[in-house]
């Protein structure tokens, strides 16, 4: 049985008419019909010494009228200041996490990461201080995403207001799909992955550790790694991605790096890649970790780790105070549906 508990959303999507003007977030504003489609999640409070995670369903529109798929070529993100995480994914295996148009899932199974293990990402952002706001992603020319009418997209809006991260004006989204002009582009593939078997604990205190996936080429000679992010919480001190060849156990050299991160609270994209990997090849990522005692003592950390091994462990989790993170967003061109991670 579904464990869900379901709200009316307060979206204001670009292929409805707006009740009300949309104040521009980072200078970002709704597109025209014309233009392609927005989706916005007005402010909402997140109070001091709390951590909100939502999750908004939308159907993707008939941008033309005629039931047709679109390509989207450009992402345009603005967030208030304090966001942890938006991500953007296409819903596909329902487990406990579901909602239909319009709908939002408020904490809850919004926060087990499981619920959408197998949807695929459309675009995500962890950018959003008070000097960079936005992120505006062109991809690549002649390269886009593609969409159907009708199919249900989900934002999931992540902001923390406690001792390591704050939201001092509440939360609020807005983010364009701009349509691509070209008719025929190569379509854009998405990875999205997670490392799972962390612990960052008291007596180990600066571990690392590394996830890789692979693509099954066929025919594709290589694939372009187009844009690229990493993602952890407040222990991770460096996360560094690699071009990597498939099959080697060794880790790649420093001449196959092409993403480095040393801040866990507003961790840049890189948009301007193009890097490219051998057939077969992929990407190989390093978290890094310096463990430091939570400031609310390590009781709430021991009660997360499954282990029960009383070391004050920061283990796989969804809390940015007191879970850590490995993961790794990546978009490449062009798409395959065989990706093998490890």
């Amino acid at each position: 049985m579904r464990n869900v508990f379901v709200a009316t959303a307060l979206l204001l999507l670009g292929a409805c008419p707006a009740p009300a003007p949309i104040s521009p977030i980072g200078g970002v504003t709704p597109l025209s019909l014309e233009q392609g489609w927005s989706v916005y999640i007005p402010p909402f409070d997140v109070p001091p010494g709390v951590e909100v995670q939502d999750c908004y369903f939308f159907a993707f529109p008939d941008l033309k009228g005629t039931g047709e798929p679109v390509w989207i070529d450009r992402f345009t993100m603005g967030q208030r200041s304090g966001s942890h995480h938006m991500n953007i994914f296409r819903v596909n295996t329902i487990l406990n996490l579901d909602g239909q148009d319009g709908d939002v899932v408020k904490g809850g199974e919004c926060r087990i990461s499981t619920n959408w293990a197998d949807w695929p990402l459309v675009v995500n952002s962890q950018e959003s201080s008070p000097e960079k706001p936005t992120v505006d992603w062109i991809l690549p020319e002649g390269v886009a995403q593609k969409f159907t009418p009708g199919e249900l997209l989900m934002v999931q809006s992540h902001y923390v207001n406690a001792d390591l991260q704050e939201t001092p004006n509440g939360g609020e989204v807005l983010v364009n799909f701009q349509l691509s002009k070209h008719e025929n582009p190569l379509e854009m593939g998405t990875l999205f992955a997670t490392q799972q078997s962390i612990r960052i604990c008291e007596s180990n205190p600066q571990p690392l550790f590394s996830g890789s996936c692979g693509f099954a080429s066929g025919e594709v000679q290589g694939f372009h790694i187009a844009a690229a992010n990493g993602h952890f919480h407040g222990r991770g001190t460096e996360f560094r991605m690699y071009a990597w060849d498939g099959t080697s156990i060794d880790h790649p050299g420093e001449d196959n790096l092409f993403y480095v991160s040393q801040d866990w609270n507003e961790p840049p994209m890189a948009i301007d890649l193009d890097v490219v990997v051998p057939p077969n090849g992929g990407i190989w990522w390093d978290c890094q970790y310096r463990w430091q005692a939570p400031v609310q003592g390590c009781d709430e950390v021991n009660s997360r780790d499954h282990e029960r091994a009383g070391d004050c462990c920061y283990t796989f989790g969804n809390s940015a105070e007191f879970s850590e993170h490995c993961n790794v967003f990546a978009y490449y061109w062009p798409k395959t549906e065989d990706i093998f991670c490890n």
